[in-house]
């Protein structure tokens, strides 16, 4: 769900997870928004409709998720207990580095 931060007004209710999500991160521009579930997945939606626009797939709960610190966050990391780090485009949902062992 994704709330008025001054007034506490629920904006709209993002459908798509099947289990706890553990982080959610606002693209730089606030247009983007990614989720990270115990369901094994990170999803990227549009904040405006709530759309899923992909599905980021690992092989564990995803614990954590955040775009690139970048100016144009085009990329998004994602952690998972698996102690595997992802690097995805945010464009194609291309994984294109994944980082193993203990963070």
């Amino acid at each position: 769900k994704i709330w008025d931060a001054v007034t506490g007004r629920l904006l709209l209710t993002l459908r798509g997870h099947t289990s706890w999500v553990h982080a959610c991160d606002f693209s730089p521009g606030g247009t983007l928004v990614v989720t990270a579930s115990d369901d094994r997945t990170a999803r990227l939606w549009n904040e405006k409709n709530g759309t899923s626009l992909l599905v980021l797939v690992h092989t564990s709960c995803v614990h954590g998720c955040a775009f690139s610190i970048s100016n144009d966050g085009r990329r998004i990391i994602t952690a998972g207990v698996d102690t595997k780090v992802c690097i995805w485009c945010a464009d194609t949902g291309e994984c294109q580095l994944t980082i193993e062992g203990e963070h």
